[in-house]
């Protein structure tokens, strides 16, 4: 029997090393992709295989000291994931090595892009902001539950490690400290590498979902029956006050499940009005008899207008969903119905046109999978750009208006990001003049 439980102990062993070796090679690879709960059922694996064979080479060598030791195995995957996924991991944004590529001029350029959009120094802020779209947005619940519970989670499993590893940090005090050290830590560390957000929401829901943890894991018959499992202990565990303490745990996780259902619904619900809005019908009903052949201006957006080939604005209709029909200048100027009216999908029923743009643009065109930023204009009381027609893809394609508000000059500046590591590609600069009649012209600039 002594042997049998030598034998089993090693194949688990092997067993755990398959998993990790393959958890190592999925992480090191570029070619293959795998879901973070993939990467976490192979450690989850690992650990479980780990567990095992310690638990039959303790029977054989009949101490503790293969659980022991596994206790740091699993605290040292733990802290390798969790750096991982807070630091490394691009399927969450993270691109902590990427930084030590840039330029100086990549770096001051990056940081105020990364400031603008990824820190967030107003406490709740964030979690209000979430709270508030589980219930009015059109972003997936499943999104909003990832980061507000996986930030409220992600910190649990120190209050497991810290105190069974560390005997010296034995009070709630020194653990709330540990964990603010850590979360803040890590914050800082996105925030010089320029890695995910750097958010004190983050570190508010982590500290709060370790100390909440902290506090379970120390009820004394709950701390009992982790010895117990985890280091072969025999305590005494009341059973009815173990059930008695687990019992509100299980309810606010089937709460969370519940409101998570609710919120999907929600979803679902804003998801559906939202393609009503968008996905409808159109039939375009022309009923000119005849018109002066001059151009008409029927309607006007910010960076153009556009003409009938005749004056016949008042005879051409929209019917939407086989319903009532509008004018499609009504549509256009005043919309008067609940859909999103756009004189694209128009033009795609059949709605014949001419459109002409309404001042002078910049046609880029650059090769690859990249996108623009923000513009930079050096005197915004001159100049303001509008946005144009976009394609981008495998190329980028994008219409870029400058739009005159006085006389004089100034510098535009156009940051291009490669798209995939959001990494800065190149700037490209162009010489702006509008003349007294405010007409613009342009000149690019090395």
């Amino acid at each position: 029997m002594k042997k049998k439980n030598k034998i089993i102990s090693i194949i688990f062993y092997i067993l755990s090393m398959v998993f990790l070796l393959y958890y190592g090679y999925v992480e090191l690879s570029s070619n293959i992709f795998m879901s973070t709960f993939g990467r976490l059922f192979l450690l989850c694996g690992c650990c479980l295989f780990l567990y095992l064979g310690a638990l039959f080479l303790s029977k054989y060598r009949k101490d503790n000291k293969a659980m022991k030791i596994n206790l740091w195995i699993f605290f040292v995957l733990f802290c390798g994931l969790l750096i991982t996924l807070t630091l490394f991991d691009p399927m969450w944004g993270r691109n902590g090595l990427s930084i030590f590529n840039w330029s100086q001029a990549d770096f001051s350029k990056y940081f105020n892009y990364y400031v603008e959009s990824s820190v967030n120094l107003i406490p709740f802020k964030t979690i209000i902001g979430y709270t508030k779209d589980i219930f009015t947005s059109l972003l997936d619940t499943s999104n909003i539950f990832a980061n507000l519970l996986g930030n409220l989670i992600c910190m649990m499993p120190f209050a497991f490690f810290i105190p069974m590893l560390f005997k010296k940090i034995n009070n709630a005090k020194k653990f709330l400290l540990i964990i603010l050290c850590i979360t803040l830590g890590i914050e800082l560390i996105q925030f010089i590498t320029f890695s995910g957000s750097c958010d004190i929401d983050d570190v508010i829901l982590n500290t709060l979902g370790a100390l909440i943890m902290y506090r379970i894991l120390n009820i004394k018959d709950i701390k009992n029956l982790i010895k117990n499992i985890f280091l072969l202990e025999k305590n005494k565990i009341d059973k009815k006050k173990l059930v008695k303490v687990l019992t509100p745990i299980i309810v606010v996780v089937v709460l969370c499940f519940g409101f998570y259902k609710i919120g999907s619904r929600f979803y679902d619900n804003n998801l559906d009005d939202f393609i009503s809005k968008y996905n409808y019908k159109v039939e375009i009903i022309d009923e000119t008899e005849s018109c002066d052949t001059a151009l008409e201006l029927f309607y006007e957006s910010e960076l153009y207008e556009y003409y009938f080939d005749c004056i016949k604005s008042d005879y051409v209709y929209a019917r939407i969903n086989d319903g009532e029909k509008y004018l499609v200048k009504e549509l256009l100027t005043n919309n008067p119905t609940d859909y999103v009216i756009s004189i694209d999908k128009f033009e795609r029923a059949g709605l014949k046109f001419t459109k002409k743009e309404k001042y002078e643009k910049i046609n880029l065109y650059y090769e690859g999978n990249v996108y623009l930023s923000k513009e930079n204009i050096e005197d915004e009381s001159i100049l303001r750009i509008g946005w144009g027609n976009s394609i981008q893809g495998e190329y980028l394609s994008q219409e870029v208006f400058l739009i005159p508000k006085k006389e004089g000059t100034t510098l535009l500046s156009l940051d291009i990001y490669n798209g995939s590591t959001s990494e800065l590609v190149e700037t490209l600069k162009y010489e702006i003049t509008i003349n007294s009649s405010l007409e613009v012209s342009y000149k690019e600039i090395d």
